[in-house]
């Protein structure tokens, strides 16, 4: 079926003219740099209710990006989404912010005159594009290599002598190569000899093998449970003194510009009171996601899925239970907590040995079971880390008695937050 595309609608009628696009919420998978560092996303769009199959998603993340505005919606890093038919042809394609967008070309999709005006056009006004490498072996697509700047490859769907040649003319002409779900260290090896800088999906369990908890860690690790639990001032304070670092970040955390003091605080017991117990918390929390020894730019995967999931399950919590302030902030700790055992390279089991929790918080983290099992399957599907599955999300926002619409700005809040953070962890 031959694919039309033009531009010279209006926005309006670009926007206005087709009927919305189905109730629906966007899921960011992280893509990796080869330093595990955070290099941007790749969006899916989830359909919250059964549709028909081959809906294009397109006019769906045009619809969600005009709603939160694409600079908000696009921010940080760079995207990758799919260029379907209906996302192409939109004016509002020529709005998408030009260094933060690779529009991926879609498996079915027909190479005609229009077809190349449109990227033409794009392409003109500093729009990127992707393939898979797959497709762009096959015949008749060499036409839309030169807009390329970004090619994967699947070793499910590509062999290794094919990724291994192909790979190779992609690098030649100055394309970014892509894998997708490295499933073993050789594999990511290979990947990193030819070239490739960008991953996606699943990262090879057996690359980073597990190793014991550093001082630093196993102090981050006792101030957790010490605040979680009944733990004492004194005791709290005693605990932060076995890492002076920890003090000196505190104290100038406490002396910067957003607490408004008329002097400065000199003492741990003083900073602790100020800042309170709740916020010491969930500074020790985001402190337990920052990593030593980074090259500088370097972006954490895992805080910033983690930092968002636990913004979006306390905003979920204070949805559904307004009334329930100690749930809002069980379930923030239940995010924050739950990708804790990728970054320690063990399991969530022996580290929860090690910190004290409550029941609600251990059977979300270890089966997502319990009162807070649904909402971290939700905040894990939408902020996934390279361990979870996706799963249909319509009889999950059922048994939580939610909808995509008052989801959906509560994800994009979530989104901001963890950035946010980000930039604010030492």
């Amino acid at each position: 079926m031959e694919t039309n595309l033009t531009t010279d609608s209006s926005p309006d009628t670009a926007a206005g003219a087709s009927a919305p696009p189905p109730p629906h919420l966007i899921r960011r998978e992280p893509v990796l740099d080869q330093n595990r560092g955070l290099a941007g996303y790749r969006l899916r769009v989830l359909w919250t209710e059964p549709q028909e199959p081959g809906l294009d998603a397109g006019a769906a993340l045009i619809e969600t990006a005009r709603a939160h505005g694409a600079n908000a919606f696009f921010a940080y890093a760079p995207h990758w989404i799919d260029g379907t038919p209906d996302l192409l042809q939109n004016a509002f394609a020529h709005m998408l912010p030009r260094h933060r967008t690779y529009l991926e070309f879609p498996e079915a999709i027909e190479i005609t005159p229009e077809l190349i005006q449109t990227l033409q056009s794009l392409a003109h006004g500093g729009t990127k594009f992707s393939i898979r490498g797959d497709l762009a072996a096959q015949p008749g697509r060499e036409a839309l290599l030169p807009f390329c700047k970004v090619v994967r490859f699947d070793p499910t769907l590509s062999s290794k002598a094919d990724i291994f040649r192909q790979s190779f003319q992609h690098k030649q002409a100055g394309r970014q190569l892509m894998a997708v779900n490295t499933p073993d260290k050789p594999t990511h090896d290979n990947f990193m000899l030819l070239g490739f800088t960008l991953f996606q999906g699943r990262w090879p369990a057996d690359l980073l093998p597990a190793t014991s908890l550093t001082p630093r860690q196993k102090t981050l690790l006792r101030l957790v449970t010490l605040i979680m639990g009944e733990g004492e001032a004194p005791e709290i304070e005693d605990c932060l003194r076995q890492d002076p670092e920890l003090v000196k970040t505190l104290l100038d955390m406490v002396n910067t510009p957003a607490f408004g003091l008329s002097q400065e605080v000199e003492s741990l017991n003083q900073a602790i009171m100020l800042l309170g117990r709740r916020q010491l918390q969930r500074w020790i929390q985001v402190l337990m996601y920052t990593e030593a020894g980074r090259p500088a730019g370097y972006l954490s995967p895992i805080l910033i899925q983690a930092s968002a999931r636990a913004h979006l399950m306390e905003a979920l919590s204070a949805l559904i239970h307004p009334e329930q302030t100690v749930r809002a902030e069980t379930a923030f700790t239940t995010g924050i907590l739950s990708i804790m055992d990728q970054l320690f390279h063990g399991t969530m089991q022996d580290l929860l040995s090690q910190v004290r929790v409550d029941v609600p918080v251990r059977d979300a983290l270890l089966g997502r079971e319990g009162t807070l099992g649904p909402d971290l399957r939700l905040a894990a599907l939408l902020f996934p880390s390279d361990r979870d599955e996706e799963e249909d999300p319509a009889p999950l926002l059922r048994e939580l008695g939610v909808t995509a619409a008052q989801l959906d700005p509560l994800v994009q809040q979530a989104f901001v937050w963890a950035h946010s953070i980000t930039q604010a962890a030492p």
